[in-house]
């Protein structure tokens, strides 16, 4: 009997070792000592951090702009991003729960959605939908801009597209905080544009796109997130709709409203174009708010492979699998692009018997593409040639529009050919970058 016990205790014990040794062989490569230090390449990029500390910045007033009618937006929103970064400072997630939010912003921020249900066309997206706007006025029509929540956030819209900067704080915050509430000026943009045409005709639109689309020119020079940049492409691509709709409808312009229209289809910059910013913000935020970030798990992410993840480590790897390729695409013109994002960049290699590092590949495997996002500021510049072609049709009489359009200087941008023009349909476009989206306008 006694003899079975040691045989079991043995046995037991060795057990005990081997399982002792898997797991040290396993996690011992992962301990922080073993980290590795940021690529030069990287450093070498994240000089010059952007500075939202600036005189006229609307991101303060875009995470206020939910609070109570009667309170000042970009101090609530100041307050909020303080609450944030103050909670992330103490090794907390960047986040608020709903007792937080209701003392930030005064209420449950349940104050627009009366208004919201009203207008079910402020929901169209005019990148995958062509008629969006024409919608967006009947419902206008339908249902006038009388409603005083409604009112109170068209009169901080106005005032936040005056605005001078649009320069996202990403600084002490991680994936968990809350985004800016572009949903909500996205709509409030929309009801404005369909109100200003459907009141004031063509002129009204003028003035209103004018100041709407300097703000979203400016939002595409100076945004440095994803999510910032997506807005202002799609907030221009609804203005240019709206403007093509009109162009249309219109029987003749006049010498003013010709003007007005040729300044405000002024072709895309290069810097308007370029996704470096967003490129650079990505890597700077994996590769320094690790620092300060919370150590706690968070929801939903695996125990094992969070424990398994180099932080610095699991920075150069999605630099040399995902940023680098796309910082490569991104300083291509249209037509090299369009010819080398065909084929999305691929994982990298690794084994998953290497313990170093594994969650960290194990996460970045599925490997995020930032070739669609280039793709749409090419969509957008060539949009903004499709409605400047369409207003120099205006003047010239039908059978003459295919020789303008071939000789045109307005080209697609992925192939510098002319843009295709079916007489059947009525119609101008070329292919978008993704297949799912739209570059068509209505002669």
């Amino acid at each position: 009997m006694s003899h079975a016990r040691s045989m079991l205790f043995k046995i037991f014990t060795r057990i005990t070792v081997v399982i002792g040794l898997a797991l040290a062989i396993v996690f011992i490569p992962n301990l922080s000592i073993f980290d590795e230090t940021l690529l030069p390449e990287i450093t070498e990029r994240l000089g010059n951090p952007p500075n939202p500390n600036i005189n006229g910045n609307a991101i303060y007033s875009l995470y206020g702009i939910s609070a109570a009618t009667g309170k000042d937006p970009d101090a609530v929103g100041k307050s909020v991003i303080q609450s944030l970064q103050s909670k992330h400072a103490k090794g907390e997630f960047a986040n608020l729960n709903r007792d937080e939010r209701t003392a930030l912003y005064s209420g449950d921020e349940k104050w627009d959605a009366e208004w919201q249900a009203a207008y079910p066309a402020a929901d169209c997206t005019p990148r995958k939908q062509t008629n969006c706007f024409s919608e967006l006025t009947a419902d206008v029509k339908q249902t006038p801009l009388t409603h005083p929540r409604l009112i109170a956030q068209l009169e901080r819209y106005h005032r936040i597209i005056q605005l001078p900067h649009l320069i996202e704080e990403t600084r002490l915050m991680d994936y968990t905080s809350p985004v800016p509430n572009y949903s909500l000026l996205m709509q409030l943009g929309k009801l404005s544009q369909a109100y200003a045409y459907q009141t004031h005709g063509l002129d009204g639109l003028l003035i209103n796109s004018e100041t709407d689309m300097r703000f979203w020119r400016m939002a595409l020079a100076d945004s440095h997130t994803t999510l910032g940049r997506m807005v202002a492409i799609a907030s221009l691509y609804r203005n240019l709709a709206a403007l093509s709709y009109t162009i249309k409808q219109q029987s003749e312009l006049s010498s003013a409203q010709l003007q007005q229209l040729q300044a405000l289809l002024k072709p895309l910059t290069t810097q308007e174009v370029n996704l470096e910013k967003v490129l650079v913000s990505e890597l700077r935020f994996g590769a320094e708010n690790w620092q300060t970030a919370p150590k706690a798990i968070p929801e939903g992410e695996s125990i094992v492979l969070w424990t398994l993840t180099q932080p610095v480590a699991a920075t150069n790897w999605f630099y040399r699998q995902t940023l680098k390729p796309a910082f490569a695409l991104n300083q291509m013109s249209a037509m090299k692009f369009y010819e080398h994002a065909q084929t999305p960049t691929t994982a990298l290699a690794f084994s998953r018997f290497n313990p170093y590092n594994l969650g960290g590949k194990i996460n970045l495997a599925k490997n995020w593409q930032y070739a669609p996002y280039i793709g749409r500021a090419h969509d957008l510049a060539g949009i903004y040639s499709l409605v400047a072609l369409q207003l120099e049709l205006k003047t010239i009489a039908r059978e003459n529009w295919p020789a303008t359009i071939t000789s045109s200087q307005y080209k697609n941008p992925y192939t510098k050919k002319p843009f295709d023009y079916n007489a059947t349909a009525n119609s101008l476009g070329f292919s978008c970058f993704s297949a799912a989206d739209i570059c068509e306008i209505s002669l």
